[in-house]
């Protein structure tokens, strides 16, 4: 694995609308499909895999471009710039934090963000003071109304272990499993052809996944997000522990997985030796939530990867966890059929 690649990725700045940053990184990783490449309209990278069997059904495994981060919307006459929320930023996140602000000319601009509490203590504004006095000094600065700010944090390997800590990890960290697994399909001989669909806006409201699905109608669709490891619980109740394998997910509350096809996921996964975990979103959703009501609906699931302090200024991955996500992508793509896929959809 190309470790330098995820460090890229964590480090480039790309909310909602605004993922051109790590759009272009994931298309200089696949240059190989360059002429396979398609978007929608928002922006969502499609990259396609052909079968080499005729009319073969397709299949779309989708991480979305886009974290959570903020857009100025207000400047004041002292300098500072108020923040709207792009995204469920944690609120432990949101208080004397460095950030940055990516300017309409591509400057960063590094300041630090904090927060305006009502009486009851909850947080009633955000804003960010970048050292100006003024609120011409700000827009003489370049920085303006509907910027976007992230937060301004850089990637690390942790000493002596196979974790890694970096920002935007959701979804950078499937964003990377699914290059991985593209990367080496490239020249496998499949029975089904597979698109890699790098979707737009996922974080406000999984809008890329239902416009990549109406445009390629797959037959089959899995989304490749992350689910927050509860870091305080090593026991029974925590099945999203890291350097364990990706997760199946049964349930969340968007979309309940098709029961044959999850099914098929265990048995594949043990048959090739995967690691992998069993768990379900007691809220939240995933790209698979628009998607899979798609062309009369689509069978659909969920593989999961486990990431602590989700939505903070940094996460932390493992990059075992890297590899099998990867290696399941692959081994799914490997085996299924177009018989396999229409049994999943007789009932």
């Amino acid at each position: 694995m190309d470790i330098n690649l995820l460090s890229d990725l964590s480090n480039a700045d790309s909310i909602a609308s605004n993922e051109k940053e790590v759009r272009n990184i994931i298309k200089n990783a696949l240059k190989m499909y360059a002429n396979d490449f398609s978007y929608d309209g928002l922006g969502s990278l499609m990259v396609t895999k052909r079968s080499s069997v005729e009319d073969a059904p397709t299949v779309m495994f989708a991480s979305h471009l886009d974290e959570v981060g903020f857009m100025i919307r207000n400047i004041s006459d002292i300098g500072f710039a108020y923040l709207m929320a792009v995204g469920g930023v944690e609120d432990r996140a949101k208080i004397n934090q460095p950030v940055r602000v990516t300017t309409q000319s591509g400057k960063k601009i590094t300041g630090l963000m904090n927060v305006i509490k009502n009486t009851d203590g909850q947080i009633e504004d955000m804003y960010v003071d970048f050292g100006f006095d003024s609120r011409e000094a700000v827009l003489k600065a370049g920085i303006n109304i509907g910027d976007m700010v992230v937060f301004d944090s850089q990637f690390k390997r942790l000493a002596e272990s196979d974790t890694v800590m970096g920002k935007a990890m959701d979804d950078r960290a499937g964003d990377f499993a699914l290059i991985n697994a593209m990367q080496k399909i490239a020249k496998l001989d499949l029975k089904v052809n597979v698109v890699a669909a790098f979707t737009s806006s996922e974080e406000v409201g999984c809008r890329g996944a239902k416009l990549c699905s109406y445009l390629k109608k797959p037959d089959l669709f899995f989304a490749v997000d992350v689910a927050k490891h509860p870091e305080l619980d090593r026991g029974f109740t925590n099945h999203r522990k890291l350097g364990y394998g990706p997760m199946l997910e049964f349930y969340d509350k968007t979309m309940i997985p098709n029961r044959k096809l999850i099914n098929y996921l265990n048995e594949l996964a043990t048959k090739n030796k995967i690691p992998y975990q069993h768990d379900m979103f007691k809220g939240g959703g995933t790209d698979a939530a628009t998607a899979h009501l798609e062309n009369g609906g689509t069978v659909s699931a969920v593989l999961g990867f486990p990431i602590k302090y989700c939505h903070d200024p940094h996460s932390f991955a493992n990059l075992k966890d890297f590899s099998n996500m990867s290696k399941l992508i692959v081994t799914i793509a490997q085996s299924l059929s177009e018989q396999q896929i229409k049994d999943f959809y007789t009932y």
